[in-house]
């Protein structure tokens, strides 16, 4: 195995684009792999001996946490993504990760891992769309430039809030949060709506994650005609361990 010459990371970006494809199951990683901010991202790839990349790992400065990186990696070779993430991962440093389930046993050889989920993965079409209207969302941008939508409640905090976590060039992926006192009202199916909308508006295609266990969010996506992809991830957090 191999490491590339170049630390160009637009090289690397060009280097590691066949282990990555358009669809949902890669939305996550190729985003962050290749169009998240280049001074905030570092990427670390092994090739084999005919110079193709066999696996790299991103880490990535986010404002999903201000302190955990996040990590994606795709592999075609367990050592060599072993290798990658010896290199990339500083010993007991803690780290948020997104990866295809089937690496957690080659992630376990390197890494512990902690509060790890397995999420299905929906995408919504145009066509498919169920919206609901409700004059209290209050939509937005973040100074990012990222989608926000909001219900207040009567001391001015909010009751729901949806937005985008992310958007790439073509897919956008879509959060909500409802406080405990105000579930069981519609209110997260009204600003995840509201978000979902002005994703295609801007002609995204609008991702959707939610765990295997949590029925309810499941079924307030699919109310909304988000279908789901059979594709999963599974993320949570970790450290280094060797």
């Amino acid at each position: 195995m191999t490491t590339p010459s170049t630390t160009d990371i637009n090289a690397l970006r060009t280097a590691i684009k066949p282990l990555l494809s358009d669809r949902p199951a890669d939305a996550v990683a190729a985003y962050f792999a290749l169009e998240h901010d280049p001074r905030r991202t570092k990427l670390f790839v092994r090739a084999d001996a005919h110079q193709r990349v066999i696996a790299f790992v991103a880490v990535c400065q986010t404002g999903l946490d201000l302190f955990r990186p996040l990590v994606v990696m795709r592999s075609d070779d367990t050592v060599a993504l072993q290798e990658a993430l010896r290199e990339a991962l500083a010993l007991r440093r803690q780290y948020l990760f997104n990866a295809p389930p089937a690496l957690k046993p080659d992630l376990e050889q390197v890494v512990s891992l902690s509060g790890e989920a397995i999420n299905a993965i929906y995408t919504l079409d145009t066509a498919d769309f169920k919206p609901v209207v409700n004059i209290l969302v209050q939509t937005s941008r973040t100074p990012d430039g990222l989608l926000r939508a909001t219900v207040k409640a009567r001391d001015g905090s909010n009751a729901a809030e949806a937005g985008t976590a992310w958007q790439s060039s073509k897919y956008a992926e879509v959060f909500v949060q409802v406080v405990e006192g105000a579930r069981g009202r519609g209110l997260g199916k009204s600003v995840v709506s509201a978000v979902s909308a002005s994703v295609l508006e801007i002609r995204r295609t609008p991702l959707y994650v939610a765990g295997t266990n949590n029925a309810a969010s499941r079924r307030l996506a699919e109310r909304l005609g988000y279908h789901d992809t059979g594709s999963f991830e599974l993320s949570g957090a970790m450290s280094r361990s060797e």
